[in-house]
């Protein structure tokens, strides 16, 4: 099934509201009205707003023959909602809980699913002994989306939404993939059908994803059935770039990452950046929230989410902010009044941020390793070196591709990769990437002799820069023992006197290195090839040492890379350049703000302006004016070796400049 494209009319500035409403309160809805439903989000320059037609108590909020009506609802709220939106000209596609319905779980136990050894997924409530003990947040539990009969309940509850709303604008469904493979009695018996075992893992993974795709595909075919025009997105996985195989189901993505509680403010960057070369929609989906969903009465300051806002912009993402409705039906004005004021912001960078390429000339290889790849994208963002991912081989529009640990190329992107190579382009390898069956798959001028014999390393660089210690340094990742055939040292592993083991230990922590043992190579290079024994960037992700992100970036310098965009912003500082030919113009992104830990959340307080921005970009046309897009101030330049140069006085948050050739 292929993606259907809706890029040209999907609208950019999206709520996603939540209502997840216990039947143990009445009124429901008693306070909404379609008037100031719709003006007060037309007010906040709102253009898309995803309502509610069955939610994770299991209860539905329209008049239902195959669902439960919630108790305390006493008109079609879900139509009320689409009719008011429609009226003003906003659409208002319509959410279905999927892997979490209380009701149903009550009515059927046989839905839960459950663990290989016979426990309930995500069971809370197993030790629970009476009504009154307190829940912990986020208490629920998952059903099974592989089960036939559950399934079937969820289908009926979408022909009814569907025929019931001929207007309707799409589908949303909710936690869809969560938790792998279930081994309820149902699934069991499901996987003994196809002739698979359910007692090997294979098999059941198997099972799971091809149910899944079943139940992807029927929903679709209900959907065209009835409004073929209608978006479609499976949360909770969707929009998920370690999970290619599911994105075909879907008409676009809603990149959900809510910054404070979850992901942090860089995940959305590199998230984009994958979504950016699907050709299809994609959003990015934070929360009005100081901390998480459900949470009522909790806010983010309206300028955290205006940075938030322009963040998503300079990766080309639309925006969607989560919230949560009052259960007597009524918005609340101050939430709207934040959101208003971010999509005001935003609603001004739509035309710098849309019908562009990225112009980044670093391409970032995705490994299955999630850390290393996350540490690789951190390292890269506070150095302000932006970056593409790599896609299908497409490894000759970069300068430079960096494989993170765990990489292992098929043969035809070897032969590629030694083209691109061999055409005088850079490449950065990290840990076990590019190696398969104990040999590289390029030559690196090294020889593979062994997996990490210790717990840690230090590295010792031969000739380091001020912002790297000339003396050994911790790792906490042990690198692989290489030999160089004929590749430069350019820094070594110096190991421990021991692994710390309860049998073996020094000190608190780590054990010190030993001065006399046997040292192996830790940086080597051999032309434009740069290999790093240890895998520096899943170190950095955990640890954050600042040294560790220093090693990394002198590699690139060691290559002797330059990037299409350098500036001498703070590590909090980020940038992005695209391309937008039908506008004859470039347009760059500078960002800075910096979120700070308080308690248990990473939030945006204070956004303080920094000054003295010296900025150089490397374009192949000849520029004839540089302009702040936002105020359209001009912006004295010089032009130096090929670059484009100028200063930026003073950057409060975010700046919009716009280069025309």
């Amino acid at each position: 099934m292929k993606n259907i494209e809706y890029k040209s009319i999907l609208p950019k500035r999206q709520v996603h509201l939540d209502f997840h409403t216990s039947p143990l309160i009445d009124g429901i809805g008693e306070n909404f009205d379609g008037e100031t439903f719709a003006d007060t989000l037309k007010k906040a320059d709102v253009e898309s707003i995803t309502i509610f037609a069955k939610c994770h108590h299991g209860y539905c909020y329209y008049p239902t023959k195959v669902g439960t009506m919630h108790p305390g609802l006493k008109f079609d709220l879900t139509g009320a909602m689409i009719e008011a939106c429609h009226k003003y000209g906003l659409r208002a596609p319509v959410y279905i809980t999927a892997g979490r319905s209380i009701l149903d779980i009550e009515r059927h136990p046989e839905y839960l699913a459950k663990n290989k050894d016979g426990s309930y997924k995500n069971n809370l409530y197993q030790d629970i002994h009476n009504d009154d003990e307190p829940i912990p947040e986020g208490a629920w539990q998952h059903l099974c989306m592989s089960n036939p009969h559950y399934l079937k309940e969820i289908y009926d509850i979408t022909e009814e939404v569907c025929q019931r709303y001929e207007m309707l604008d799409g589908l949303f469904y909710d936690i869809c993939f969560v938790g792998g493979p279930c081994y309820c009695d149902e699934c069991i018996k499901g996987m003994k059908e196809r002739g698979l075992d359910p007692e090997n893992d294979e098999d059941a993974q198997k099972y799971y994803d091809d149910t899944h795709y079943e139940f992807m595909i029927k929903i679709r075919q209900i959907l065209d059935k009835n409004n073929p025009d209608a978006t479609l997105f499976f949360n909770s996985g969707g929009a998920n770039i370690y999970a290619p195989h599911i994105l075909p189901y879907e008409t676009h993505y809603e990149i959900e990452d809510l910054p404070t509680a979850w992901g942090g403010y860089d995940k959305m960057a590199l998230n984009a950046k994958y979504f950016e070369n699907t050709d299809s929609f994609y959003m990015g989906m934070t929360g009005k929230f100081h901390t998480d969903w459900g949470e009522f009465g909790g806010f983010k300051t309206k300028e955290a989410l205006k940075a938030e806002a322009a963040s998503m912009a300079m990766y080309g993402a639309a925006i969607s902010v989560g919230d949560q409705m009052h259960p007597d039906g009524a918005l609340d004005k101050e939430t709207y009044e934040n959101i208003g004021y971010a999509f005001s912001y935003y609603k001004k960078l739509e035309e710098f941020s849309f019908g562009g390429k990225n112009m980044a000339n670093i391409g970032l290889y995705l490994s299955s390793n999630r850390n290393a790849n996350t540490g690789v994208s951190n390292i890269l963002l506070e150095n302000q070196l932006d970056f593409c991912i790599v896609k299908d081989g497409n490894f000759h529009q970069f300068d430079l591709v960096i494989f993170p640990d765990g990489v292992v190329l098929n043969d035809e992107e070897v032969d590629k990769l030694n083209e691109y190579i061999n055409s005088g382009k850079k490449v950065i390898i990290s840990g076990h990437s590019l190696i398969k069956d104990n040999r590289f798959q390029i030559d690196t001028g090294l020889e593979f002799v062994s997996e990490p014999t210790f717990d840690k390393d230090y590295i010792l660089m031969m000739n380091p820069s001020e912002n790297i210690p000339k003396t050994p340094f911790l790792i906490y990742n042990p690198g692989n023992i290489v030999r160089s055939i004929d590749a430069d040292i350019l820094a070594e592993c110096v190991p421990p006197y021991f692994s710390r083991t309860y049998g073996h230990y020094c000190s608190h922590r780590n054990t010190p290195y030993d001065k006399d043992a046997t040292r192996y190579p830790a940086m080597t290079k051999k032309g434009n090839i740069v290999y790093m024994a240890n895998d520096i960037a899943t170190s950095y992700k955990n640890a954050g040492c600042v040294f560790h992100k220093n090693y990394f970036i002198k590699a690139l310098e060691i290559l002797g890379f330059e990037p299409t965009v350098e500036t001498n912003m703070y590590s909090q500082g980020r940038v992005s350049l695209i391309r937008q030919p039908h506008k004859n113009r470039y347009v760059l992104n500078l960002l800075y703000v910096s979120p700070v830990k308080r308690g248990k959340y990473e939030i945006i307080e204070d956004i303080c302006p920094i000054y003295d921005i010296d900025v150089k970009i490397n374009v192949n046309e000849k520029i004839t004016k540089l302009y702040d897009g936002l105020t359209n101030e001009e912006i004295p330049y010089d032009i130096h070796k090929g670059y484009i140069t100028f200063k930026v006085d003073k950057l409060h948050c975010h700046k919009v400049i716009v280069a025309e050739y």
